[in-house]
């Protein structure tokens, strides 16, 4: 039996190295296998490669469209000479000024709080029944007596149950009502005391409280209505009315139902956040720093674009090494492209008819240093620098802005139909055809290499019967030789 599991093994008995002849063999078939995976390597860091490209390429479409946009020029800043008394923003439509504000009174939700020593803890129970909180105006008297109903409101009515009749029972019911008001419990020496405040500032965001009793009394203390007859005693304390925020601007009175007042100016928007005793000078001025800082991200986002594909299309004679997209013409043209945009020029403005105009001067490496002067000198004409860069053009090609033209340009090369999309496409259409052509040498070189294994497992028990036979032969005729003698 040892015998028979000896001979089974390729090479023991013959001395046939099966498995290395095997090996041997099937590491030249196994070439081709290995020229497609380095071809595959390739594909894939391609891809990636563009995946790059196509990243840098959006960002800087990003840049290119805000320069594109005529928003971008005449857009403004506000500042305030005390920032916190009165606070201001603007949007693109402000006019360039100066407005002298005062703020007479801020905006407050009306509050009212229950009668001090009422009530000794939240636990304490007040009564049953329902409360019905409506939103309203409340005349100016002090205290008020006449009730105007909020336009588009209506009563809210809380069923207050047995089960909810302490004070901190009664005001999670009101703040799970969506009546327009929270509640809150103050606790301090004197006992607890129910406070209920308008959600929202501004006068017509007042509220009174109709009390309906059953059962035991006492729910009552929580009415608030001025107009009822004979007023209900003892009833909630009006602690804070609610009230617009007021003041003046250039002199004329203006008011809000919050601190913030928007366009009173067209544009400018005001926030009151104290109460002044003199103007407050509120400045209003075209904001070229937001420019710069657009132009500052295009030349960034250039730079980045242009340094990579220039790398990768290049070949490095001091490391012997050359990029991914060396010879590569969808990249090299890509990159040619965006630098010939670059140096064209454009008549949309009569004053800056190209980048270089404005400061953005092309360097021999292929990257945009910003002239610092040129573009101050710039950014103080601003119309015509907006010109220059998003103006749309009428009159042919030439007419169109710069960075209007290059944003045409890289918004194509991201769209459906773009380059990026078509070569990523082409890309992974490869990829799919190595892995198949690799899938069928793999399955190949298996039935390859069990036909050799075969073929000299065969070999090595044929070669393994013939040694035995040898063998066998040499000893009858040892055995002879030492008879005769």
């Amino acid at each position: 039996m040892a015998t028979a599991t000896s001979l089974s093994s390729p090479g023991i008995g013959s001395g046939l190295d099966v498995n290395s002849i095997v090996s041997g063999l099937m590491a030249v078939e196994q070439r081709p296998i290995l020229n497609l995976q380095k071809a595959e390597a390739k594909l894939q860091a391609k891809l990636s490669g563009f995946g790059q490209v196509q990243s840098l390429t959006s960002s800087l479409n990003d840049a290119l469209a805000a320069l594109a946009k005529p928003d971008t020029f005449t857009q403004t800043s506000a500042s305030s000479s005390d920032p916190s008394s009165v606070f201001a923003s603007t949007s693109s439509t402000a006019a360039a000024g100066n407005y002298a504000v005062t703020v007479t009174s801020l905006a407050s939700g009306q509050t009212l709080v229950s009668p001090q020593g009422q009530f000794a803890a939240s636990s304490d129970v007040v009564g049953t029944g329902t409360l019905t909180i409506r939103l309203g105006d409340w005349n100016n008297t002090d205290p008020p007596t006449m009730f105007t109903p909020k336009t588009g409101t209506s009563d809210v009515v809380i069923n207050i149950g047995a089960g909810d009749q302490t004070l901190q029972g009664i005001r999670d019911k009101i703040n799970a009502s969506n009546a327009g008001v929270t509640a809150s419990i103050v606790t301090d020496a004197s006992g607890a005391r129910l406070s209920i405040r308008s959600n929202t500032t501004g006068e017509t965001n007042g509220f009174r409280i109709n009390v309906s009793e059953t059962g035991a009394t006492g729910l009552n203390r929580l009415q608030y209505d001025p107009q009822t007859l004979p007023p209900l005693s003892p009833s909630m304390t009006y602690a804070q009315p609610a009230a617009n925020s007021e003041g003046t601007i250039n002199g004329i009175t203006v008011s809000s139902t919050t601190d913030s007042l928007a366009e009173a100016i067209p544009g400018l928007t005001f926030r009151f956040v104290k109460k002044t005793t003199s103007p407050i000078t509120v400045s209003v001025a075209t904001n070229t720093d937001a420019v710069r800082a657009a132009i500052n991200r295009f030349v960034s986002a250039y730079n980045e674009f242009s340094k990579f594909l220039t790398v990768q299309t290049s070949y490095d004679a001091s490391t012997k090494k050359a990029g991914q997209f060396q010879g590569d013409a969808t990249a090299v043209g890509l990159l040619s492209q965006v630098r010939s945009l670059l140096t064209q020029s454009s008549t949309a403005s009569s004053t800056f008819g190209s980048l270089s105009s404005i400061g953005l001067e092309l360097q021999k490496d292929g990257s945009i240093k910003v002239n610092s002067s040129k573009l101050e000198n710039a950014l103080t004409k601003l119309p015509e620098l907006s010109k220059a860069l998003s103006d749309v053009g009428t009159g042919g090609s030439n007419t169109v802005g710069l960075a209007k033209r290059m944003s045409t340009y890289t918004e194509g090369l991201l769209s459906a139909s773009g380059t990026f999309q078509s070569q990523t496409k082409s890309l992974q259409s490869s990829i799919a055809a190595n892995t198949k052509d690799q899938q069928r040498l793999s399955d190949r070189l298996a039935q390859t290499e069990q036909r050799l294994r075969a073929q000299y497992t065969a070999l090595d028990t044929t070669m393994s019967k013939y040694t035995a036979l040898n063998k066998y032969v040499t000893q009858q005729f040892s055995n002879n030789n030492n008879n005769n003698s």
